[in-house]
């Protein structure tokens, strides 16, 4: 996802130790982050965290349809004198104020330098990060400001830029453990010499459909269905890709083609802007559906223009999982999509470095 920078876009690290919040001397070895990956545990005063309920509720736990809302993230409220349990999760925020006389202000303001709290004060950062504090594999953010008032201002401005911060860690996470063990590399390079293109390719999925002449390749996985394409049309029209309607046609023409008559759902989707390989993307997320097999789901299509090739690319993914949790297959295949690279983009990154 994009990073939006501003005065108060900014990520600092938090630069001493935060050994002292547990009342530790940090020799403790580490072992990797417990819990879900989608829960999010805020430790802060009873008092502040329900006057900044509305605010956190509404960066952080927003909706996947698929068709039923999920959320992408849960937040799990933990009082100060839980931290210790909260220093095993895999995602933790801690909530304080430089005013604030509660012990979880008290200890975030611990955590912080003096420069580090002057800025906060004068307004020019509120955000502070660090990466496995506690625990291998975990993040955690401490949002500070001079007062609640303040703090609430400042997760309602930056909402959209405290969610990408969770949502990169997340599937830089995911992606880490899909491929830690084995992706399937012969796939990979089979792609590549055939398409000038790849992506790597979790285990267990396999190569569906290949139809060269309609530039279609299908990628599939069962139990539960999932599958993602990779669409692709020669073509000297940039703007083709920033066409909304084209890309609405386009996939409902694949699905009456290759998908049994799937459609895009014309309700309930939503259109934004991304990144692919360094390249310009407009993304759709919404639903799929099949009136013929009663069947429907979750849908993200990402678009963009490679100048090198002269292709205009459609990477779509697709879920059917009844009774199950879908936003987690979803987060998978994502990872595999923003692995994508041509074979000029290889040339400068590996695809083993790929986001």
């Amino acid at each position: 996802m994009k990073k939006k920078t501003g005065l108060h876009g900014i990520v600092l690290m938090l630069a001493l130790s935060v050994w002292a919040a547990l009342g530790t001397s940090g020799c403790e070895t580490q072992r990797r982050a417990l819990g879900q990956d989608h829960i999010i545990a805020v430790v802060a005063d009873s008092m502040l965290y329900t006057m900044l309920t509305p605010a956190l509720g509404a960066a952080i736990e927003r909706e996947l349809r698929t068709p039923w809302p999920e959320k992408i993230f849960e937040i799990t409220y933990m009082p100060p004198e839980q931290l210790r349990s909260a220093a095993v999760r895999q995602n933790v925020v801690m909530l304080g104020t430089l005013d604030g006389e509660d012990k979880t202000s008290e200890q975030v303001r611990s955590m912080l330098s003096e420069s580090m709290k002057q800025r906060v004060q004068n307004g020019e950062a509120y955000l502070f990060r660090k990466d496995s504090p506690w625990a291998r594999g975990q993040m955690l953010l401490v949002l500070a400001a001079p007062t609640a008032g303040d703090l609430f201002d400042r997760i309602e401005q930056n909402a959209d830029y405290i969610f990408s911060i969770l949502r990169e860690h997340s599937l830089k996470r995911t992606k880490e453990v899909m491929f830690s063990r084995y992706e399937q590399k012969d796939i990979e390079d089979m792609l590549l010499q055939k398409y000038g293109w790849t992506l790597r390719v979790q285990h267990d999925y396999v190569v569906y459909q290949e139809i060269p002449e309609a530039g279609f390749v299908h990628l599939r996985r069962t139990a539960p269905e999932r599958w993602l394409f990779v669409h692709w049309e020669e073509t000297d029209d940039p703007s083709l890709v920033t066409d909304r309607e084209w890309m609405i046609k386009k996939r409902n023409e694949i699905g009456r083609l290759f998908y049994e008559d799937d459609v895009v759902v014309d309700t309930l989707y939503t259109f934004y802007e991304d990144e692919i390989a360094g390249r310009w993307a407009l993304v759709f997320q919404g639903l799929w559906e099949n009136n013929k097999r009663i069947a429907g789901g979750p849908l993200k299509i990402f678009a963009f223009y490679d100048e090198e090739t002269r292709r205009a690319y459609m990477i779509d993914i697709a879920v059917f999982a009844p009774g199950k949790r879908k936003e987690v297959f979803m987060r998978q295949l994502e990872v595999m999509a923003r692995t994508f690279r041509t074979a000029q983009d290889l040339k400068k990154t590996p695809l083993s470095e790929a986001d």
